[in-house]
This record gives C-alpha cells, sequence and structure tokens, in this order.
C-alpha cells in the first residue's frame, strides 16, 4: 500500500469515527427540530382551522349583514347616520340628538345588548326607562309591510328575522 492509499485509509477512519461520535447529538437535535416543526405546523393547523371556522361562519351570516345594512341604509341613517354616530339628515330636527351606535358595545363593558336593542327597535311594548320615545315603532312598521310580502300569520317571525338582521349589522360597526 503506497503512502497516499494510507494516509486516505487513516484521514476516512477518523472522518468515519467523527461522523459516528458526532451523529448521536446531531440525530437528538435532529428529532428535537422535527418536534419543533410538527408543534409549529400543529399550531398553524389550529390556527388555519380557527380561521376557516370564521370565514365559515362570516360567509353563513354575510347575507344577514347585507340585509341589515341595507335596513339600516335606508331607515336608521336618517337620524343615525351613514356611519353610525348620529349625524343624520334629520338628527338636528329632534329633540334628543339620536345615539352614536357604533359604540352601543362599549357603553356595555364589551356586550352587545341584542335582548335590550331589539326592544329598542321594536318598540311595540313601552320601556319606560328609556323616556320618550322619539324613535319610530319600527315593529308596527315591519308588521304593516307584512301583509304584501308574505302570509299575515307570518308576521312575528318576519318581524324577528328584520330586526335581527339589523342588529347583526350594528355589531359589525362597533368600535
Amino acid at each position: 500500500m503506497s503512502f497516499k492509499s494510507k494516509l486516505y485509509l487513516l484521514f476516512s477512519s477518523v472522518l468515519l469515527a467523527f461522523n459516528f461520535l458526532a451523529f448521536p447529538a446531531y440525530a437528538e437535535d435532529f428529532e428535537e427540530l422535527i418536534k419543533a416543526q410538527k408543534e409549529l405546523k400543529g399550531t398553524s393547523n389550529e390556527n388555519a382551522k380557527e380561521l376557516q371556522y370564521q370565514q365559515k361562519k362570516y360567509r353563513k351570516t354575510k347575507d344577514a349583514i347585507t340585509m341589515g345594512k341595507n335596513e339600516y341604509e335606508r331607515t336608521c341613517s336618517l337620524c343615525h347616520g351613514l356611519d353610525g354616530k348620529g349625524h343624520g339628515v334629520y338628527a338636528f330636527e329632534l329633540k334628543t340628538p339620536p345615539s352614536n351606535l357604533t359604540l352601543i358595545e362599549k357603553k356595555n363593558y364589551g356586550v352587545f345588548p341584542y335582548y335590550n336593542l331589539y326592544q329598542i327597535i321594536d318598540g311595540r311594548n313601552d320601556i319606560k326607562s328609556h323616556g320618550i320615545r322619539e324613535m319610530p315603532i319600527w315593529g308596527d312598521r315591519y308588521k304593516s309591510e307584512i301583509y304584501l310580502e308574505t302570509n299575515p300569520q307570518n308576521s312575528e317571525t318576519f318581524i324577528r328575522g328584520r330586526i335581527f338582521e339589523l342588529l347583526i349589522y350594528l355589531e359589525t360597526i362597533q368600535q
């Protein structure tokens, strides 16, 4: 065997021995790396699933939000303004300024009060704590429209639907 071959064999043996000694440490690091990647991927999957759930939920309520927005722009914006802040074209004619509808949730400690707002919008049950009623009684208006659109036996369902679409829209404009 030539000197060159012996040197090559020695170098290869040292390199091979180094690999055998280093491999377990490398393998442990590699396993940790794989584990960390799986955890990260799992977290991403959970975030992705949450995002997909929110998107699906939004798609299901998108029509209701759109209908609520249309109703709001057609009726409520005259007093409350298109932005919901109480600066509609009729606001200056009212004795009591219209409420800023973008602050409802903030004024209720982060909770959107569906039931209370439903009662206020419907207006057919007098709520004494709200004082004089300058706001129109939308429940009656919707009831009069029902005869043109559907069977009168379904009037309450129709009225609730219209009001809830409006409430769902109002929840989307909260600050």
